[in-house]
């Protein structure tokens, strides 16, 4: 009886206890390239449209961290910049005039996502 009460309590629209998938992507492929897929597919013991789904949302799944991690990326550096421009002055004794400060804000803007570009490349 407990297997008949856990039937009766799915929800409409779900399967197997997920939400229903009701939207199609579609591709074209040649036949080389679907015995290919349909080869990666089994050997993961998967369908190639259970497969090609799982695929397709991982990489646009990574996609979406790589794109905030180069936002953070490029702040670290706007902030190493920004210290390291103003800094100098004062440890050298020189004075920071306001105007100073606001042309290095100014080139931290301009330069960080420049060289944020190229610590990610050096890696």
């Amino acid at each position: 009886m407990a297997l008949l009460e856990r039937q009766s309590e799915r929800r409409k629209g779900s399967v197997r206890g997920r939400e229903s998938r009701n939207q199609t992507l579609t591709t074209k492929l040649t036949g080389a390239e679907y015995v290919e897929l349909e080869a990666i597919s089994r050997a993961e013991s998967k369908a190639p449209g259970e497969w090609l789904r799982d695929a397709a949302l991982s990489v646009a799944r990574q996609g979406q961290g790589n794109d905030r991690a180069m936002v953070l990326l490029t702040e670290v550096v706007g902030v190493q910049l920004l210290l390291m421009n103003a800094l100098k002055p004062i440890a050298t004794s020189q004075p920071l005039t306001a105007a100073a400060f606001d042309n290095i804000v100014s080139e931290v803007h301009k330069l960080k996502k420049t060289v944020a570009r190229k610590l990610v490349e050096e890696k």
